[in-house]
């Protein structure tokens, strides 16, 4: 189970840093560039943050296929912590950038962060 979240982990968030392109950052931007523009397609159909979605699978997983039990829970709960604050700085930039696109999309995607309502 652990090497399959790891390598799901590794290959989502790739995959997400390459869908998104000159759009991915590893930094909250508050103001983005014109030439930003809002993705909605490829990993990004399924959910809304899959970079996130795979550190949390690498994560978790790394600690699953080491038999650490205690802190795959301890991961958990911190990354989701971390990941639900993060977002909502990050949703509250594109509502504002992108109004109807993003909360048209937001309704449709999961955020991916497994355990969250949203």
């Amino acid at each position: 189970i652990g090497i399959c979240m790891l390598g799901f982990g590794i290959t989502l968030r790739s995959l997400a840093m390459i869908w998104a392109a000159s759009n991915f950052s590893h930094e909250i931007r508050n103001d983005l560039s014109r030439h930003h523009k809002l993705v909605t397609s490829g990993v990004y159909a399924f959910c809304r943050h899959p970079s996130y979605l795979g550190f949390f699978a690498f994560a978790v997983g790394g600690q699953v296929l080491l038999g650490n039990f205690i802190s795959s829970a301890l991961f958990v709960f911190v990354l989701q912590k971390f990941f639900r604050e993060r977002i909502s700085i990050e949703e509250a930039i594109l509502m504002k950038q992108y109004p109807k696109e993003y909360s048209q999309y937001r309704i449709k995607t999961w955020s991916g962060i497994p355990f969250s309502k949203n």
